[in-house]
């Protein structure tokens, strides 16, 4: 197939780094493939991943248009983040395609999506959510608790996925939402990670033995990632705090640093933070780490990439049970309760620093199963077959649409459009049982 791939190229993009390795699968098993670059202008000179052709700018309209005319299929990248994914919300409506969705949560996409088009806005938000999710949804992102206030109320999911002929997603977390919203197919294809090199099988890029206990958390360093209970949790514990070294490794902003590194002298704790790092010292830093952190609340990823790269570098991992990480295997890692996060993790952290031979099985059969799971080859063969499904079925959903469209121009409400008794006979054009919950479709895993 030839395909248009849209997605954020630079390297401080996790997704970015899962696109260049999905484009390189799908180049080498045969198929024709360009990218565009969606990241906002200002990030052009950035250094970039690795991907197996050149990419074009999605600023560059004409080059754009003439690739997504002569392509099969488009796939995007979405994720929660308006600055590293501004040209996909461009292109999606005028070249619709498949989406390969990274976070359930999408209403930071959205709001800076919203900047100069408020009243278009605010009519999404209430066909979407109602009318009062629609008037309190911008003052929640005045007010300071944005997530808190909208992830359960209006997460912007659907926005997205109604525009999209067929959607990806990594784990069962807020499937409902997209499969009632995307008019396609709907797989569900566990996230690629690239497995580590050699290097984590040499003796020397194992942890140093120096008596040292070593905690790794990785990624943008927001409060969802709960350094902060990381750090109590060390610091409640008197062995915990004469051996362990905290280590962070990812982008955070000056005033947080500050207030990790109060907080951590404050409990006693040994706290390094590394700040963004290349590939080669993020390797480093899980190789050398005895344990990986990867806890989060909310939960708002479709999937996490450095708790499936903590897995592959054969690290037990402790995670928030919850969304994606609830889905882990109960012997790969260990799951904490969000209501006792802090004595639960106190307890995880001293289960694995005094057996040492329970963390290293952990840590094998972590290695053992993300290796089976997380493979690029799978994602890439089963993005051309939704994008195949999602060509074969085009016709018919042209037809639904149009026939949506002449039923509001009789005078029919989105109420009667969503009742079953409307739905059921047009779901006998795609071959979908009907289906009282208003699902048009099931999530396929692969």
């Amino acid at each position: 197939m030839n395909l248009l791939v849209f997605a954020p190229v630079i390297r401080s993009s996790a997704i970015g780094r899962m696109a260049a390795l999905v484009v390189r699968a799908l180049a080498a098993s045969g198929h024709e493939v360009s990218v565009v670059r969606t990241e906002k202008e200002c990030f052009s000179g950035s250094a970039t991943h690795a991907f197996a052709c050149r990419p074009v700018s999605w600023t560059d309209r004409s080059a754009v248009t003439a690739l997504a005319g002569s392509a099969d299929a488009c796939i995007y990248q979405i994720g929660d983040n308006e600055e590293f994914h501004r040209g996909c919300l461009e292109w999606m409506p005028r070249f619709p395609g498949i989406v390969s969705l990274h976070d359930i949560f999408l209403g930071h996409l959205f709001f800076g999506w919203a900047e100069g088009r408020r009243d278009e806005a605010e009519e999404i938000l209430r066909f979407w959510y109602g009318g009062a999710a629609a008037e309190a949804f911008f003052p929640a992102a005045a007010a300071g608790d944005f997530i808190e206030q909208t992830r359960s109320v209006s997460p912007m999911t659907e926005w997205i996925c109604a525009m999209a002929r067929g959607v990806i997603i990594h784990s069962g977390f807020g499937a409902e939402r997209v499969l009632a919203s995307c008019p396609g197919p709907v797989y569900q294809v566990p996230l690629p990670v690239e497995r580590p090199s050699l290097l984590a099988d040499r003796p020397e890029a194992r942890p140093a033995g120096d008596g040292r206990f070593r905690v790794l958390t990785v990624g943008h360093v927001n409060p969802n990632k709960r350094a902060e209970s990381v750090i109590r949790a060390i610091g409640s514990s008197k062995t915990l705090r004469a051996t362990t070294v905290y280590r962070l490794v990812g982008k955070v902003s000056s005033a947080r640093r500050v207030h990790l590194v109060d907080l951590a002298k404050a409990s006693g704790v040994m706290l390094e933070i590394s700040g963004e790092v290349d590939d080669a010292d993020l390797a480093g830093a899980l190789a050398e780490a005895d344990v990986a952190c990867c806890m989060r609340w909310p939960s708002l990823e479709g999937a996490s990439g450095s708790t499936i790269e903590a897995m592959l570098w054969g690290k037990p991992a402790i995670v928030t049970n919850t969304g994606f990480y609830s889905e882990l295997p109960d012997d790969c890692v260990i799951k904490i309760d969000p209501d006792d996060e802090v004595a639960s993790c106190r307890a995880a952290l001293e289960l694995l620093q005094r057996e040492e031979k329970s963390r290293h099985l952990m840590g094998k059969a972590a290695r053992a199963w993300a290796e089976e799971v997380f493979s690029p080859g799978n994602y890439a063969s089963n993005l051309i077959r939704i994008a195949q499904e999602a060509n074969r079925l085009r016709p018919v959903v042209s037809v639904l649409e149009e026939a949506a469209a002449n039923l509001r121009r009789w005078g029919a409400s989105d109420a009667l459009l969503s009742l079953g008794e409307t739905l059921d006979p047009l779901r006998a054009l795609t071959g979908a049982p009907p289906d009282a919950a208003g699902g048009e479709q099931a999530a396929h895993p692969a």
